[in-house]
């Protein structure tokens, strides 16, 4: 057993050099550029914050305009939803909440949801796994 502990105390360092280093960055929200989602339907624009380059984790900043609607869907990882501004109008088993900015939404992987912005909305969304949408029509 002290054998085992022993050979993972010297792993660690082989552990901590294969890992790509997060590089400290900072942003002024006027300095935030966005960009159109391929995956969602028209409208919503976002900014990747980071991305893990091991697991392709991701944390972005969304943008919904007025209306947007996000129907029922999932995704194959956890994700974290937290409103910045505006209004989100969250939709799970059959409820509807409205979420102001700080509110927030847990939905674990394969958990459907549907989304609606009650005015312009933004969001900081973290998916732990690569980000995808199932459920919803393939958007071209």
């Amino acid at each position: 057993m002290i054998e085992l502990a022993a050979a993972a105390l010297l792993a660690l360092p082989l552990l901590a050099q294969s890992a790509a280093p997060v590089v400290a960055r900072v942003v002024p929200d006027a300095d935030i550029t966005y960009m159109v989602s391929g995956s969602l339907p028209p409208g919503a624009e976002f900014h990747l914050v980071y991305e893990d380059p091991q697991t392709h984790a991701v944390q972005l900043l969304v943008r919904f305009p007025s209306g947007y609607e996000l129907p029922g869907h999932s995704h194959s990882h956890d994700e974290t939803i937290v409103v910045r501004k505006g209004k989100l109008q969250v939709t799970l088993d059959g409820k509807d909440v409205v979420l102001g900015p700080g509110g927030y939404a847990v939905f674990p992987a394969g958990t459907t949801h549907a989304l609606k912005s009650k005015g312009k909305c933004e969001l900081f969304v973290a998916v732990n796994g690569p980000y995808d949408v199932k459920g919803l029509p393939s958007v071209k």
